[in-house]
């Protein structure tokens, strides 16, 4: 990869982080403040995606360990 298309790439991953973020919008107070009404969403609405999070991490350390593995 040469150096302008890497600047191309770089200023195009700003700008849509830029625009991404400046179209936010809303309040980002938890509604639960208890461990026990945080626990509940997380594993009712939110399981999907805490299932699949740990997924991603379980692949990234097996990932981990077999390229430092590969090193020596």
């Amino acid at each position: 990869m040469n150096k302008a298309s890497a600047l191309v790439a770089a200023i195009m991953f700003f700008l849509v982080l830029a625009f991404s973020a400046s179209t936010i919008s809303g309040s980002y107070e938890p509604f639960q403040q208890n461990i026990s009404g945080i626990s509940a969403l997380l594993f009712s609405t939110y399981i999907i995606p805490f299932e699949l999070l740990s997924v991603v991490l379980v692949a990234g350390i097996i990932g981990m360990f077999h390229t430092a593995e590969d090193e020596e």
